[in-house]
């Protein structure tokens, strides 16, 4: 009879009463994750960048080991990019899952496929040259060839179309519900494709075919949905709580336990870089509070690689409450104060019509409203207009290096690789000792990070056809000055 009785409960175990076989699962139920993972990669993936752009650095109550030394005297090698590539790669998997496992007409799709330009811009800006035409499908291959990443960069302007067009001809379904961005607006998903495209074009100058990037943006003008305007952040939230395995995945790294008393080690580890407090003080921003936490006597922080100047613990301003909100913060795609400072960039150097002063300044204040800066608009306003420093306002012959340095503060621990890619695209801000760290190259931060040793595993013969060097990660990506 015990023998009988435990048969039958094991038999009962082997169908999960809560599961659903893997072939019924469509890209509905994918989605919703897939735009999660690309968020966290976006704030979580770069500790590099937010201290090689001056806006962390280590409290001097750590040595330097392990990865954090590669940071700070830069000489990250193989092993440090295996997890951003691999969960880049597993995400636009998800993207291909979505566009070939929706329902017809489903916005899904054309959503994913703007998702999937947008990691691959990213692993692109990071590695230049990757698998790209025959990846991201096991069908096809395993082994994908590497693509060149100027012609990758030209075929997602291609994709982007596509997208555009597919989300336009998709109709409101209950596919809406997975998308916890948009909740299925095509309007807003085109602003996104749109602001994406011309984020990447704008890459491409002044390094670039500036005939095709005119055009591309004429085009993209001429499309008549615009850009993502201001109230318009590309946000994500799938019900993010001050509750275990719910936080939002950047306070769950860099913030507190639930409960909010004792803090995440990352909020412990990073304080303020000195290079970036400086720059806010001496601009007179109104953003340095929101930054990062500069109440009761925390005034000063370290230089990247700074381990024999020890400071106070009291006076290290840690991340400020603009940054870290709540744990039920939403996470961050893209911001609509990037959109603005892309526009005003190319009003700037005549790619599109528009007053870039005044697109320049609703990029601050775009900035100051996502921080919660209050009276965010008159705040920022006051701030942009009552400054003589050409760093916050243009002035005759620097206009671009205004527009640079103030996306460089609007972006500051919220997305490092978008301001690295604009520091090795234009030369802007001024990182002149980036790292005081002994052994450090001090005036030569790295333009790309190598390929991964998951590569020289899985994938040697086309990883070794790139050459790469340990050398090479001075190489230029093909956009950069």
């Amino acid at each position: 009879m015990g023998f009988s009785a435990c048969k039958k409960e094991l038999d009962v175990n082997l169908t999960n009463p809560n599961g659903i076989a893997s072939t019924a699962i469509s890209g509905k139920d994918v989605f919703a994750n897939a735009l999660q993972v690309t968020s966290t990669n976006i704030t979580n993936s770069f500790p590099f960048a937010n201290e090689w752009m001056g806006y962390w650095a280590r409290t001097t109550s750590y040595s330097p080991s392990g990865s954090q030394a590669q940071i700070e005297t830069f000489t990250l090698n193989n092993s440090y990019s295996d997890p951003f590539w691999q969960s880049s790669y597993h995400n636009i998997y998800d993207y291909n899952f979505v566009i070939g496992n929706s329902a017809t007409n489903s916005i899904l799709p054309g959503a994913s496929m703007v998702m999937k330009a947008m990691v691959f811009q990213d692993l692109t800006d990071v590695f230049g040259n990757v698998p790209y035409s025959k990846s991201g499908d096991p069908n096809v291959s395993t082994t994908p060839e590497y693509d060149d990443a100027k012609t990758i960069y030209q075929d997602l302007i291609v994709q982007l179309d596509a997208a555009i067009k597919a989300i336009k001809a998709s109709q409101a379904s209950e596919d809406d519900a997975a998308d916890i961005m948009f909740k299925g607006d095509k309007v807003k998903w085109v602003k996104l494709a749109n602001t994406l495209k011309l984020r990447i074009l704008m890459r491409q100058v002044p390094n670039g075919d500036q005939a095709y990037v005119k055009t591309q943006i004429g085009n993209t003008v001429s499309e008549g949905s615009g850009f993502l305007a201001a109230g318009e952040d590309a946000l994500i939230n799938p019900g993010f709580a001050d509750v275990v395995s719910k936080q939002n995945p950047f306070w769950n790294s860099y913030g507190f336990e639930v409960g909010g008393t004792n803090a995440k080690q990352n909020f412990i580890f990073y304080i303020a870089n000195k290079t970036m407090l400086d720059y806010l003080n001496e601009t007179k921003d109104p953003r340095i509070g929101y930054l990062f936490d500069t109440t009761k006597g925390k005034n000063t922080g370290n230089y990247l690689g700074d381990f024999s100047n020890a400071r106070p613990a009291g006076s290290l301003a840690t991340m400020g409450k603009g940054i870290l909100q709540t744990p039920g913060m939403p996470g961050v795609i893209m911001l609509a104060t990037q959109s603005y400072f892309l526009q005003a960039e190319a009003a700037l150097r005549g790619l599109m019509a528009g007053d870039y002063n005044s697109l320049l300044r609703t990029a601050i204040e775009e900035s100051f409203r996502y921080l919660k800066v209050p009276n965010a608009n008159a705040a920022a306003d006051a701030y942009y207009n009552g400054s003589t420093d050409p760093r916050v306002h243009p002035q005759g012959g620097a206009e671009l290096q205004a527009i640079i340095y103030q996306k460089w503060a609007a972006l500051a621990e919220i997305d490092g690789l978008e301001s690295w890619a604009e520091y090795r695209r234009t030369g802007y801000p001024d990182r002149t000792n980036p790292s005081v760290a002994a052994g450090a190259n001090i005036n030569k931060i790295p333009q790309r990070l190598l390929y991964p040793q998951s590569e020289y595993n899985l994938n040697a013969t086309n990883v070794n056809a790139q050459k790469q060097q340990s050398g090479d990660i001075y190489k230029n990506i093909f956009w950069a000055k």
